[in-house]
C-alpha cells in the first residue's frame, strides 16, 4: 500500500515564511507611514488655526 504524498508538510514549509514576511511588511509600512501622516495632519492644523508659516 503506497502512502499519499506530503502536501500538506510542503505547504505549510512554504505558508508560514510567506506569512512571517507579510508581517514583516505590514510592520514596516506602519513605521514608515505613521510619521508621514502625523506631519501631515500637524500641518493641517497649523494651516486651519489661520498661521501661514507651516513648514510647507
Amino acid at each position: 500500500m503506497t502512502q499519499p504524498a506530503p502536501h500538506h508538510s510542503a505547504v505549510t514549509r512554504l505558508l508560514a515564511p510567506l506569512v512571517l514576511v507579510l508581517l514583516i511588511a505590514l510592520i514596516a509600512g506602519g513605521v514608515w507611514l505613521f510619521p508621514r501622516a502625523a506631519a501631515f495632519m500637524n500641518r493641517q492644523d497649523c494651516i486651519a488655526t489661520g498661521h501661514v508659516n507651516c513648514g510647507s
